[in-house]
């Protein structure tokens, strides 16, 4: 009786541990399925994005007449930068014809905002005119404040639209208390090149480059 009873009970425990090493191996291979579905790269039906490419309302010609415009007064701010006096009638000049050859013909779809374009014309003359004719570089600069101001209002009036212009501010370009404005293509800190107190100012040197600081800017983009 003993010798049969303890086969059965062997059976027994035999028969348990198949059953639970059964679950055991079950629970691996659902593991193993999740793993695999959940991480399998799932078909993307969604079809991206795409931002449009953003299309300037101004022609080519009116945008390339301004960018020159710019071009040459970035230049004129670099000679104020050297104090170079030479250089900066130089670029007054250059920027005039620039200027002058801006194609404003086609904002007359908005008489008010060509008239007001073309107004400006008469500003820009008598501040590179006085630029150019004044022998001191502190009134070439007071000129320089008007022509910059006048410019930035014109870019805002006509929403140019080919880039980012920056309104940078010297609080302390006349007398050291007065402030002076000028347009820069960038708004770093780093980047500032400040054309009334420059690189040869004969009381800070070079070391009044970079004061000022970003009062404004405009991107119509």
């Amino acid at each position: 009786m003993g010798v049969k009873n303890g086969g059965r009970t062997t059976f027994v425990k035999i028969s348990r541990m198949r059953k639970l090493i059964l679950l055991v191996l079950l629970a691996v291979a659902g593991v193993a399925a999740w793993y695999f579905f959940e991480t399998k790269p799932k078909p993307n039906n969604e079809t991206p994005q795409l931002n449009p490419i953003a299309v300037s309302k101004h022609s080519d010609t009116f945008n390339t007449g301004v960018n020159k415009a710019l071009d040459q007064y970035y230049s004129l701010t670099e000679g104020l930068v050297n104090w170079d006096t030479t250089n900066i009638n130089q670029k007054a000049d250059s920027l005039e014809k620039s200027l002058a050859a801006i194609k404003f013909d086609e904002l007359k779809k908005d008489s008010g905002i060509y008239q007001t374009a073309v107004s400006y014309g008469e500003n820009f003359n008598n501040d590179l005119q006085a630029i150019k004719s004044s022998k001191d570089i502190a009134q070439k600069r007071k000129a320089f404040h008007s022509l910059s101001q006048n410019m930035y209002d014109l870019l805002r009036v006509v929403k140019y639209d080919e880039g980012k212009v920056y309104l940078q501010q010297c609080p302390m370009a006349f007398n050291d208390s007065e402030p002076g404005l000028w347009l820069s293509r960038s708004g770093n800190d780093d980047d500032r090149r400040n054309p009334y107190l420059g690189l040869h100012h004969p009381k800070y040197k070079g070391a009044m480059l970079t004061c000022g600081e970003t009062k404004d800017s405009l991107n119509f983009k």
